[in-house]
């Protein structure tokens, strides 16, 4: 078992290392959506529907959990705004915020029932929107503890000395409930929960300043909402989203000079002139292991150039044929971007897929 072990953190230090080392591409990608929105859908409004009810159980709910005065309202607004953000990154829809806030569930913990269809279709019609996107609950907890630790150390001196530490640790969660509503058939296309935590640690020499040093629970419910908020909008759209694909620049022997010159080139944009060179080491290179490295180059030219087929192609055959270990992994992700491209074709029927 050690011996697995050693292995295997030997391997992880060697890819991190190649990934530090070798030259890397980003690429443009479009992800799918988790779902498929009708195809009369172009247009979707947003708005909040979460706005709690005054009165004494809001209130208490709030010193409960220790939440900071408007915390769930500022929470509320960037789960917005990270929706916004992410169908700013698809070529599916436009968005259009209303701004309207609209009281939802009495504590915010569940959903309640749903709009009035008559309501939908007015603010539809305002908005000029095919769809309505709501959030209809809203609920962040907070929950913050204590340790006491101590640490030894040792002074000029030689001599040990003990520290007594306080570590204080806030952790959060953020439930967000959504509904789709779509006025044209009269269907909620989606109801849809959300949960996103996060946490903050500090230590101190008292527990007070561990507690001060500790991040604001606003802040914190900034950031987790609109993450939430992004992470809606991946579910119901696709999104671009960028990713980094690495390349080799190296190889052995008389090989080696082309293989960097090719990779200057592509670190240039010049792809189709590095690849003239990658193609003919795969021919010519005086090694498997030089040859290997320009089939798993011309796969990243491939799918730079969004010739996913070929890309697979090249990464198959830099495994199969030269035993580049690289490759296997790199095949199953052009699996799953060949995968995803066909799920895209089904989400983007009145569109083209990049």
């Amino acid at each position: 078992m050690k011996t697995n072990k050693t292995y295997l953190f030997a391997l992880l230090c060697t890819l991190l290392l190649w990934q530090a080392c070798s030259p890397t591409m980003q690429l443009d990608v479009l992800q799918p959506a988790q779902m498929v929105v009708p195809e009369h859908i172009q247009t979707i409004a947003t708005l909040d529907r979460s706005k709690p009810e005054k009165g004494f159980l809001s209130f208490l709910e709030g010193a409960i959990t220790g939440e900071e005065i408007g915390q769930d309202r500022t929470g509320r607004r960037h789960a917005l705004d990270g929706l916004m953000q992410s169908l700013t990154r698809t070529p599916r829809f436009n968005v259009k915020h209303t701004g309207i806030e609209l009281t939802g569930s009495r504590g915010g913990g569940s959903f309640t029932g749903p709009l009035e269809w008559a309501q939908v279709e007015q603010i539809c019609r305002d908005y000029a929107a095919d769809a309505l996107v709501t959030i209809e609950m809203f609920d962040s907890d907070n929950r913050i503890s204590y340790a006491e630790r101590r640490e030894k150390s040792k002074d000029k001196e030689g001599n040990e000395i003990t520290k007594i530490l306080h570590d204080a640790r806030l952790d959060m969660s953020v439930r967000i409930g959504w509904r789709f509503y779509d006025p044209k058939t009269r269907i909620i296309q989606d109801e849809f929960t959300t949960l996103q935590q996060a946490q903050d640690s500090r230590s101190a020499d008292t527990r007070e300043r561990a507690l001060q040093q500790l991040r604001s629970q606003t802040t914190i419910t900034r950031k987790v909402s609109f993450d939430a908020g992004a992470q809606y909008g991946m579910r119901i759209a696709p999104v671009w989203v960028r990713v980094n694909r690495t390349f080799y620049d190296s190889g052995k022997g008389s090989a080696s000079e082309q293989m960097k010159q090719a990779a200057r080139f592509a670190k240039a944009d010049q792809w189709e002139r590095a690849a003239e060179i990658w193609r003919s080491l795969v021919r010519t290179a005086p090694d498997n292991k030089t040859a290997g490295r320009a089939a798993y180059n011309m796969a990243v030219a491939n799918e730079h150039n969004g010739l996913l087929e070929s890309a697979l192609e090249w990464a198959q055959r830099a495994y199969t044929d030269f035993g580049n270990k690289k490759a296997r992994q790199y095949i199953s992700t052009l699996q799953i971007r060949l995968s995803d491209q066909r799920r895209l074709r089904e989400q983007m029927r009145t569109k083209a897929v990049p």
